[in-house]
């Protein structure tokens, strides 16, 4: 028993090894919001999401937000991509494992600024 839990273990170590919950500029690029149900549409959707609680959060704490867009903007996933695609266009020398969280960040940071 002891020895199948082991195993049982580092099997799953080796596939997690492999495994990256961050999508990358080149999962991007190669993916283009072309299709906006899959994986990566809902992972823009959650970072966003994301940025928009640690905004308000920043804001009740009285401390400065990470970007200032307008009150009456609703930031969504069709706000994001041409931002994202700017981003790229004006910084060509990203890498493609740049992390795409950052790069919406940064973008975000970019339009909005405070």
């Amino acid at each position: 028993m002891r020895v199948t839990k082991c195993a049982l273990a580092l099997l799953t170590a080796c596939f997690t090894l492999n495994a990256s919950a961050e999508m990358t500029a080149a999962q991007y690029r190669r993916w283009a919001h072309a299709d906006n149900n899959s994986i990566y549409a809902a992972y823009i959707t959650g970072t966003i999401n994301a940025f928009g609680w640690a905004n308000g959060d920043l804001v009740t704490k009285k401390q400065p937000p990470l970007f200032c867009p307008p009150q009456t903007l609703a930031i969504g996933n069709q706000t994001v991509y041409p931002l994202l695609d700017a981003f790229f266009a004006n910084h060509p020398g990203v890498s493609d494992d740049f992390p795409i969280g950052l790069a919406i960040l940064r973008a975000l940071q970019g339009a909005y600024p405070c």
